[in-house]
């Protein structure tokens, strides 16, 4: 009590050792480098593994609008990116130890504070337990709630989540609720949007578009998205459907071709034009390399000449693609594509032919986590079939830590569904040459040392016997356990 009436009169939190916290100060810092539309920094007492010890955490309430803007669907991952990464530029007593995110709106006072006592009291005890998502609500519904989710479209979306619950082995076991967060209650991340939507697409027997899904963070979101894109929408049979519920669903998905416009980016051939500004760029790429960060690599022989084979590698620092390519033998080098993070760094591609031209024939493939991470999932099955080469960093963002984190399923799908082989690449230095937290690069060692080729069958035996509960995780599991052991060497 003591601590809130000090917090609430002094505008201070009292941490471990009697160090002294301005909250406003550390909410300030945070919102500056995340979309962030408002959070509130309080303590947390009795936490697992910390005792009775002060632990600083944040509720967050993300800004969706900037989320949507940059098609962005994965809250968490993004801001936990953001702040692990700005979180190096302070006092370790002043960093957060973690965060839970609201949806709803925080409370205020009647002048429009943020009325910091009531949000400690509200989601404390949350925390202490790990409950994260949405708060409990009473059983009365408004009346347009209420009409909402008794109307036709509504009922059908809450049995596809349902379905997709039970199917996608989500730790779901109450109802499901409008306030409900389709990531954090309900456990749907991007690949599971896409099967998401071919559920729905089945519910309804229409083709519905990418954004109606990727728009939506709860399911109140989600009924109001499709009943909006559901008006005028043209009735297709089942029969014609391209991709079917079952077994062989994401083999399906990945055999469609891509758009026009993506198959229009994939430069195949070895005209004379993209040959000669691939040698310009890898030779600049290799000087640069040898002169300002004196790489060394090993084990370039590893790296299959001819077939379709994935490059996978640990991802700290924008110099991991680089230091790869300036690590290659020429034939590999000139066949490898690039599966890169699309929307911070090629917006001011997307409009000038000569720059889109520079992206093609530098062969990559841009991604972001909502309505294009299909598309380049489809472009990347497409030229691993042709026999090419692609780049992959599978922990998606970079680390902020150096250290390697969980791969994502996208991963594990595309190797298991095209048979390519795995090379595990692990990349030393580069995180201190320049860490993601870090405005410049600055000198230090590159080391690139490449593991011998993997095969997705054997990595899906050993993750099944490590305990992983699909191939596709298995996959990810084993073939991180296998770039962690050839980093550590």
């Amino acid at each position: 009590m003591i601590e809130v009436l000090t917090a609430r009169v002094k505008d201070f939190i009292i941490l471990n050792f009697g160090r002294k916290i301005y909250p406003e100060e550390i909410e300030a810092f945070y919102t500056k480098v995340a979309p962030v539309k408002e959070m509130c920094v309080f303590t947390v007492s009795g936490m697992k593994g910390a005792g009775k010890s002060k632990v600083l955490w944040a509720v967050i309430q993300p800004d969706l609008d900037k989320f949507r803007e940059f098609s962005e669907v994965n809250l968490r991952f993004v801001l936990k990116e953001r702040f692990d990464n700005a979180s190096l530029s302070l006092p370790t007593y002043k960093r957060l130890k973690g965060f839970t995110i609201a949806l709803e709106d925080l409370p205020h006072n009647l002048l429009g504070k943020l009325e910091r006592y009531a949000v400690k009291k509200i989601y404390e005890p949350r925390v202490i337990k790990g409950i994260e998502g949405a708060l409990p609500v009473s059983e009365e519904l408004s009346a347009d709630d209420l009409l909402l989710i008794e109307s036709e479209t509504g009922v059908k979306i809450l049995k596809c989540l349902r379905e997709h619950c039970i199917e996608e082995q989500c730790d779901v076991k109450r109802p499901i609720i409008l306030e409900d967060s389709l990531e954090l209650d309900l456990g749907i991340d991007s690949l599971g949007r896409v099967v998401l939507a071919t559920r729905l697409e089945v519910a309804f027997n229409v083709d519905i578009k990418d954004e109606a899904i990727s728009r939506a963070f709860s399911v109140k979101d989600l009924i109001l998205e499709i009943t909006d894109a559901l008006r005028g929408a043209k009735n297709i049979p089942i029969e014609d459907q391209k991709v079917s519920l079952g077994p062989g669903y994401w083999k399906e998905h990945l055999q469609v071709l891509p758009k026009k416009e993506s198959l229009e980016m994939l430069e195949l051939s070895t005209g004379y034009y993209a040959w000669l500004f691939r040698f310009i760029l890898t030779a600049i790429d290799c000087l640069i390399f040898k002169l300002f960060f004196s790489i060394k690599e090993e084990g370039a022989e590893n790296v299959p000449r001819e077939g379709a084979y994935i490059i996978y590698a640990n991802h700290t620092s924008f110099l991991d693609g680089p230091a790869i390519g300036a690590s290659l033998p020429r034939r590999p080098v000139f066949q490898l594509f690039y599966f890169v993070f699309g929307p911070y760094f090629f917006r001011p591609f997307e409009k000038s032919r000569v720059l889109r031209n520079l992206l093609k024939m530098g062969r990559f493939i841009p991604f972001d986590f909502s309505t294009h991470f299909l598309e380049a999932l489809r472009s990347s099955y497409f030229v691993l079939q042709r026999g090419k080469g692609l780049c992959f960093f599978p922990e998606g963002l970079r680390s902020s830590t150096g250290k390697i984190g969980k791969f994502k399923k996208g991963f594990g799908v595309l190797a298991k569904e095209t048979g390519a082989k795995l090379v595990p690449v692990a990349i030393e230095g580069a995180h201190e040459a320049w860490a993601s937290t870090a405005k410049y690069p600055r000198y230090h060692p590159i080391r690139v040392r490449f593991g011998k080729p993997l095969l997705p069958e054997d990595l899906e035996k050993e993750g099944f016997a490590m305990g992983s509960k699909n191939c596709y995780e298995a996959i990810c599991v084993a073939a991180r356990k296998a770039l962690v052991k050839l980093k550590g060497k």
